[in-house]
């Protein structure tokens, strides 16, 4: 089954979810190598198989990112959401569909290991519950009240030095120094890094819990000379128990099981300064990004509240135009914590957007240009339109504008 004209360009950003390929890139930016090392590379590949090895012999078990750890009878297990081998076919014009469905099969085999006697639907009922034949009944899918992201107690995987002992390591920090010409301490440096951020992206699995998985996502601060592949990990709680054991049989429940996964994978990824693209959640849930946006857009609707993703959070891709959404919260009277708090930003960030407003009202005031807003103001065309439609709405004349600045602290003075 082929791909779709762009569908593989859309999942692309699935490969570098990747351990070696953000060892690389931290490597690459670290020690200023090109963008194609094959040194930065290679280092990443001695020094994961060196721990691999050492860590075989010890018992040590890890979970990779893109794994879900499960357990049954007392023993864990572990299921793959990405799948290397699988996912590379992606660059060979083969659909996401039948990607997701090469994967199904691994996964089958990994939970029949485990459990021999288990079917399709079991395995649905862990990782892919829309395969589910479920009756079509009931509309509101809505939870009664919002999820209350500070009872969340997400994991925390750091950054630090010391997990891999360099006895593990010396294996690939000799052959960097005999057979790629580095010196020793550059080697042992690429080598040291390269342990931090394997250890940092596959933790130990006795510090998760079953159900959850590790992912590797977007860091909430972007930056357009920033790497996209310098991906963080998060540990999420793709289902819990209770999810796991809740009957479904209707569409109207899948679809609240979907909305409860949403709200918290979201909330554990901001916890945990990360967010999650569209993409993210329509493979780590396995639905579709219509059916995504519906639920966060009624999600909106019901609770006043954008759940944190990355097109909330950093602009990316179509999603709901947030800026505008702060200002109207600000002027419909709640405060800056109130606003950080719906929509999942810090009060900073929630300032920055109400001084971009501040600014184009005083420009409006002042009856400067368009053009010349779009310019002082530098943002996009689009958002000073939403911007200036938010000041026709909402001030009639120049006084209720000088009155608000007022307020906010601005005094303007007439011109002429």
């Amino acid at each position: 089954m082929e791909a779709k004209k762009g569908e593989r360009s859309r999942y692309a950003t699935l490969l570098a979810r990747d351990v070696l390929s953000v060892q690389s890139a931290h490597i690459r930016t670290k020690f200023e190598l090109a963008p194609a090392s094959m040194v930065a590379e290679k280092a990443c590949c001695l020094t994961n198989e060196a721990i691999a090895s050492w860590e075989d012999g010890r018992g040590i078990r890890r979970l990779r990112p893109g794994e879900v750890l499960f357990e049954k009878d007392g023993k864990t297990f572990v299921l793959p959401l990405l799948e290397r081998e699988v996912l590379a076919k992606l660059g060979r014009e083969v659909s996401s569909k039948a990607i997701r469905r090469e994967l199904e099969v691994v996964q089958y085999q990994r939970l029949k290991e485990v459990n021999p006697e288990a079917s399709f639907e079991d395995l649905w009922r862990l990782i892919d519950q829309s395969q589910l034949t479920l009756r079509r009944q009931g509309k509101d899918f809505l939870p009664e009240s919002p999820l209350n992201a500070e009872t969340l107690r997400p994991a925390s995987l750091n950054l630090a030095k010391g997990e891999i002992p360099l006895e593990a390591l010396k294996p690939a920090i000799e052959v960097l120094v005999e057979e790629w010409g580095l010196r020793p301490g550059q080697a042992e440096g690429m080598v040291g890094l390269a342990s931090q951020i394997y250890a940092w992206c596959c933790p130990r699995i006795e510090v998760l819990q079953p159900g959850q998985v590790v992912w590797l996502a977007h860091g909430t601060r972007r930056s357009r000379r920033t790497d996209p592949r310098l991906f963080s990990p998060v540990v999420l709680t793709l289902i819990t128990p209770e999810e796991m054991d809740s009957p479904l049989t209707s569409r109207a429940d899948l679809k609240r099981l979907k909305t409860r996964q949403i709200e918290r994978l979201t909330a554990e990824a901001w916890r945990q300064d990360g967010v999650l693209t569209t993409l993210d959640l329509e493979w780590l849930l396995g639905v579709s990004t219509s059916q995504i946006r519906e639920i966060l857009e009624a999600y909106h609707e019901r609770f006043g509240i954008l759940l944190p993703t990355a097109g909330t959070v950093l602009d990316m891709g179509r999603t709901l135009t947030h800026k505008t959404i702060v200002v109207e919260m600000a002027l419909s009277g709640l405060t800056t914590v109130e606003i950080a708090r719906r929509i999942y930003h810090t009060p900073e960030a929630v300032d920055q957007y109400l001084r971009t407003f501040d600014r184009v009202l005083m420009l409006r005031y002042y009856r400067v240009p368009f053009s010349a807003i779009v310019q002082v103001v530098g943002h996009s065309r689009s958002l000073v339109e939403e911007h200036l439609e938010l000041a026709e709405k909402h001030f009639p004349d120049e006084d209720a504008i000088a009155a608000y600045l007022a307020k906010r602290g601005i005094e303007l003075e007439r011109s002429g």
